[in-house]
């Protein structure tokens, strides 16, 4: 009995090493494509904040555009219909990696969206069922799936970028006559962090259909009905 117990104990230890290299691994492998997802996200986030503040008339403009569009397409805010929004958004990224430049393009976006709606909060903004009007409020409300959803669309990035690796490479193995195998690991790679990414996104779709309003609603003591995703 003790025997079968210590082997049990073995093989989850094995189990664990072995998952835990795999994503070690991952990380080591694209550490460098992960920092430039995050560095354009967050550049492009800094930027949005500076031109929400400073020039409320054009993002003022800009925001409500979106906003129309989005009330336009609400029918119910569900964990389903939050995650296929978002599936769509990571999905774009990735495969545009064959493209090369539509991840940046993306992952820059949808950093500005939040920046900007953060920047022109500062001075009031827009306010109805699915948003809120001052960036505390907005923080405090989004953070709660936030923590999950923006690292999914930072690693989309990635997977995109390391998709774009594969392509390049494939090109230069045909042009080389070098066998095309060698950039199998590309492959592998990005697409286990598109796995990764929609993974994050999910778990955020479920707490932000679920959860992030009803915490929102008890720390600021609004009545909000539901939230809209803002990424594109």
């Amino acid at each position: 009995m003790g025997n079968l117990f210590m082997s049990r104990m073995f093989s989850d230890d094995n189990f664990q090493r072995k998952y835990l290299g795999f994503f070690i691994g991952i990380y080591n492998r694209n550490k460098m494509l992960l920092t430039i997802s995050l560095v354009i996200f967050f550049a492009s986030l800094f930027i949005g904040l500076f031109i929400g503040y400073f020039s409320t008339g054009f993002t003022g403009n800009f925001l409500t555009i979106i906003i129309k569009g989005l009330s336009g397409l609400i029918v119910e805010i569900t964990t389903l219909s939050i995650f296929l929004h978002n599936l769509q958004s990571v999905l774009f990224t990735y495969f545009g990696g064959i493209i090369g430049i539509i991840p940046a393009v993306e992952i820059a976006f949808n950093g500005f969206i939040y920046g900007a709606f953060v920047g022109y909060f500062m001075h009031g903004g827009i306010v109805s069922n699915y948003f809120v009007s001052n960036p505390v409020d907005f923080i405090i409300y989004t953070l709660p799936h936030g923590i999950f959803e923006i690292p999914g669309f930072i690693i989309a990035g990635a997977a995109g970028f390391r998709l774009t690796t594969l392509v390049i490479g494939i090109l230069e193995s045909i042009s080389r006559k070098t066998p095309i195998s060698e950039h199998y690991w590309k492959l592998k790679d990005s697409l286990a962090l598109l796995v990764i990414a929609i993974v994050l996104i999910f778990i955020a779709a479920i707490i932000e259909a679920n959860i992030s309003v009803h915490v929102g609603n008890y720390i600021t003591g609004l009545n909000l009905h539901g939230l809209v995703s803002i990424n594109s």
